[in-house]
């Protein structure tokens, strides 16, 4: 119980910074697509289903990143495919998002649906410079300390 509370707690607020930084990336993107694309005003209403695909999707982010790549996982596979298992089930999700709110027809659909595209490209482009950074290092201190080794053993 107290593992499941541990991952609840982990995954919810997760969620809450994923949910934070898209509705703030919204706001930021609203400037800039009012701007140039829709030459006017920026409306910063957000719709009540654009909340309800924000939720759903820092929901899956958060459970999904937790899933694959919390405590508990870290040991048991290797990182890169469940770095691919990670992009590949995000994008069916934003896909998915597209296809269940693409009826809904507000003025600022687009917006939303690019800036809940660029969140997900975001986490997962830091995912993989994450692994890319962690094989860099890896490698490097593997290295110093087999020259330690060699050193101490002399």
């Amino acid at each position: 119980m107290k593992h499941f509370l541990n991952t609840v707690m982990a995954a919810k607020t997760l969620a809450a910074m994923i949910f934070s930084g898209l509705i703030c990336a919204y706001v930021a993107a609203g400037y800039l697509y009012a701007w140039l694309i829709h030459k006017g005003p920026f409306n910063f209403t957000i719709p009540f289903i654009f909340v309800l695909e924000g939720v759903g999707l820092s929901l899956v982010i958060a459970l999904l990143y937790n899933l694959l790549f919390g405590e508990d996982s870290a040991s048991r596979r290797r990182f890169f495919p469940r770095l691919v298992i990670f992009a590949v089930v995000l994008a069916a999700a934003l896909v998915a998002c597209l296809l269940v709110f693409f009826p809904f027809h507000t003025d600022w659909a687009k917006l939303w649906l690019i800036v809940a595209g660029c969140v997900v490209a975001v986490i997962v482009v830091l995912s993989v410079a994450a692994e890319l950074y962690l094989r860099a290092t890896g490698k490097r201190y593997t290295e110093l300390l087999k020259r330690y080794q060699a050193e101490s053993h002399k």
